[in-house]
Formats: C-alpha cells, structure tokens, sequence
C-alpha cells in the first residue's frame, strides 16, 4: 500500500528568519513627477554614449577589471582595493555573507538605511540600533558606549544618512575606528553631494578593519544600471572575492558605467546643480512652517503632522517617500530639476493654503 505524504507548506520550509520578512515595494502609484526613490530626474551622457556590444555572448569579466581601473581613477585608489557589485546593496550582503554568522551583533544607527535591518534579519543577526538625536543628528561616543556592552561583526555608520540626510564627520569615524576591531562599513551612496575631502576612502590603508560603500545610482544618475563598489584593505578584498557570486555584474552596465567615469565633470555640474537647489527648497519649505531638516544628500526630510500634505501631492500626481512606525509623519523628498522642484513647492503651497484641510 502506497504511504501517503503529507506536504510540508512552502512557507513552512523557509528559513524561521525570513517568515516574517515582508518583500520590497516599490511605488506604482501614477505620477507626473517621481521624488520617492533618490534617482536623478535625467540621464546624463545621452549623447556621448558609446557602447561596444560585441562580447555580449560571453559572460562578463568576473573581476570588472576596466571598471575597477576607471573606479581607481575616479577615487584616487588602487584597484586592489576595490571590489565592485550589482549596486552597493549586493556589497551589503556580500559583508553579511562573509563576516555575520547567527546570533552575531550588527550596529547601525537609527534611523538609517533600511537594508542594514533587511540584511540582519535574514541572516540571523542581532541589530543593535543606536538612536540619533531629537534633530536626527547622531553622537558617535553613543555607539561607542556601547561597545562596553556588545562585541559587534559590523558597524554600519552611514553618512551623509538615508532617510535623514545628516553626516558624521571623519574625525568621528576615525575616533570609532581607534576603539573597535568590528569591520566598521561607511556607506558614502550620497558623498558627492556633501563633501569629498569628508570621505573615508583615503583612510583604507590606515585601518585594516575599514570599508567604504560608493554607488554610481545617486550623483552619477545611473540607479538603473545598478553598479556600486567596495574599497577596503586588500586582505579585506581577498576575502570578499571568496564569497562574491561569479560574474555579478553584466557587461552591459560594466561599459555603461565605464563610459560615466570618464565623464565626471557632467557628474560635478550635476550635483552642483542640485545642492544649490536643495539648499533653496530648503529655505522655501522652512518659509512655509514646514519642519524641514538639513541635509546634505540629493533629498530632504521632513516632518508635516497632517497626512494631507501627502495625499494633497499623490492627487497632484507627485510621489515623495512616507515613512511610518517611529517616523510616522515623515517624508523624503527628492531635489528634482528645475521644473520638478518648482512644481512641488508650488502644490505645497496650494495644498497648505486649502482651507478644507
């Protein structure tokens, strides 16, 4: 007689930390303006593009070789330092992958990127969250304190900080570097639009422990292409090749990014563009009694207690980020261009001025 199975559910077969993992979401609301995501609002290298297409029927170059050489270039590093991946997010995992094991302790501070907290709980990490300041500013001697308490795999201090837009300064990094062996992770996505001599790229020779996290989605307006890379020691790098999936980045988006990085004087007018945009919405939104807080990436953060304000902009067909949970009432939203940031404040100011509110 035939033994009757009994099917394990799907689910049940997951592992325990993923079961409660909820799966990203991307905005599919229809807009006429986009200001959610951190994107540019425009592809830079329209017309001098040129892209060799005649090795797509071979896999890529697994060690990006020319990309790494134009990375090299671009951040005055070796390319034995560097390490590139499908965006920064896989050079996140990649560092879970290699250093976290379970019950291990990550740090971050919060709020952050929402990938440090993705990341641990997949795998099984514990994330010790240290709390900014009332104005989202954060105190590195906070995190340090709690070095008394924990042993930390990682620290992940993210400056200038998603969603927040508020920096730690490279003296304070340093000051953290002096007092842990953890692997600290500076993730410097929006660096180019604060200050390049705050980044800790030129450090990476003088703390072995140290990684620094670029991305070519943010100034360089290429999220699409999803190239981003790691620049550490070259022991640290070794290590990272060992878990590195083979052949992550395709070729297509090797030579696309290729091409930008011998373009960056398009980059720096474009992100020069956008501070001085940022800066003045900055003071337009303040002008209104908006609590607006500065910020030093190609967005900002803001708290309005009236859910009106966002409802008001998805009507108007304007998408920004809502955040919920601790940062209910707080909202990202992105520096367009010229035409998309005038638009916005001008629907702010028409939404505020609604009497029906």
């Amino acid at each position: 007689m035939e033994r009757l199975i009994k099917k394990r559910e799907p689910i049940s077969l997951t592992k325990k930390s993923i079961q409660n993992l909820i799966a990203y979401k991307p905005n599919t609301l229809p807009y006429r303006i986009k200001l959610d995501a951190n994107e540019s609002n425009q592809f830079l290298f329209n017309e001098d593009l040129k892209i060799n297409t005649s090795r797509i029927n071979m896999y890529p170059d697994n060690y990006a070789t020319d990309l790494r050489n134009a990375i090299s270039h671009y951040i005055g590093e070796s390319a034995d330092h560097i390490i590139a991946g499908n965006g920064s997010s896989e050079m996140i995992e990649l560092l879970f992958k290699t250093y976290v094991d379970k019950n291990d302790v990550v740090f971050s501070f919060d709020p952050s990127f929402s990938m440090y907290g993705v990341y641990s709980q997949i795998y099984n990490a514990e994330l010790v969250r240290i709390k900014a300041n009332t104005d989202f500013s954060v105190n590195i001697d906070d995190l340090i304190e709690q070095l008394e308490r924990y042993t930390p795999k990682l620290i992940f201090i993210c400056t200038p900080n998603n969603p927040t837009g508020t920096v730690v300064n490279k003296v304070d990094i340093k000051k953290l570097l002096d007092k842990t062996d953890a692997i600290v992770v500076v993730d410097e996505a929006y660096m180019e639009f604060f200050d390049e001599s705050e980044s800790m790229v030129s450090e990476i020779k003088q703390y072995s422990n140290l990684v620094v996290l670029r991305t070519l989605s943010k100034a360089f307006g290429l999220a699409a292409i999803r190239v981003g890379y790691m620049v550490a020691s070259a022991e640290l790098i070794e290590i990272a090749y060992r878990v590195k999936s083979p052949y992550n980045i395709n070729t297509l988006s090797q030579l696309v990014a290729i091409e930008a990085l011998n373009q960056t004087e398009k980059v720096k007018q474009h992100v020069n563009d956008i501070i001085v945009r940022r800066n003045h919405l900055y003071r337009q939104m303040k002008e209104l009694g908006i609590t607006v807080y500065p910020s030093h990436g190609n967005f900002l953060f803001f708290k309005y207690e009236c859910d009106q304000l966002y409802k008001g902009l998805i009507n108007k067909g304007i998408i920004i980020r809502k955040f919920s949970g601790e940062l209910n009432n707080h909202y990202r939203v992105t520096v367009g261009n010229a035409y998309e940031t005038k638009l916005f404040i001008q629907c702010v100011e028409e939404i505020l001025n609604d009497e029906t509110i």
